[in-house]
């Protein structure tokens, strides 16, 4: 009997021992919550890194220098003015990617009407074709007023996405892409006279990043 002992042992240990590992895997195999966290994280990062805050049309102007307007021109609205000035961004491009800005010309400072101008006669007497295909206004808002004692300027930026390319009298591309949409940012400045009887602004400058 003493000689059964042994496998006896052998057989507890082993059921022990099996228990333990079961045990184990277990315990290791348990979630806390920190992981299915993380993954989530990840998940909800790689999902919403291009969601963009929707600004208000209060945004698109300072309260306080939009009251400083009011006390000059009552009728001022922003968001007449931005659609406005919207339109004639569109009309800007296409008249000089045309190279007839005469219908710009009454909204355009002196200066600016000249360098547009000066800009077409070049692109003709190299015989090169302008493309600018506007695809999409992504921003269209006023970062700045400046009042004087005679004007009110605006500061206005648009961002649109554009297909922009300049082709040689070839035909060949040698500035730009004529597939490939770009995001350029525009920031123009916009006047008006305060007791001018003519309630339209006029562009009086421009920059392009």
């Amino acid at each position: 009997m003493q000689n059964g002992f042994p496998y006896i042992d052998i057989l507890i240990f082993g059921v022990i021992a099996i228990f333990l590992i079961f045990r184990l895997k277990n315990i290791l195999g348990t979630k806390t919550g920190f992981e299915e966290t993380r993954v989530s994280e990840k998940t909800q990062n790689k999902q919403f890194t291009n969601v963009v805050p929707i600004k208000s049309d209060k945004r698109k102007i300072d309260d306080l220098e939009l009251k400083k307007i009011l006390n000059i021109d009552p009728n001022f609205n922003v968001n007449d003015f931005l659609s406005g000035s919207t339109n004639f961004f569109k009309m800007v491009l296409e008249s000089f990617v045309n190279g007839n800005l005469e219908n710009i010309k009454n909204f355009t400072k002196p200066s600016v009407f000249k360098s547009f101008k000066s800009a077409v006669d070049e692109r003709n007497r190299e015989q090169e074709t302008l493309i600018i295909d506007l695809k999409s206004i992504k921003e269209n808002k006023i970062t700045k007023v400046t009042l004087t004692k005679s004007s009110i300027k605006l500061n206005v930026i648009f961002e649109s996405f554009q297909i922009r390319a300049l082709m040689d009298k070839s035909d060949e591309i040698i500035d730009g892409n004529s597939e490939n949409e770009i995001l350029v940012k525009d920031e123009w400045v916009f006047e008006r006279k305060i007791n001018d009887k003519n309630p339209n602004w006029t562009l009086v400058e421009t920059k392009s990043n």
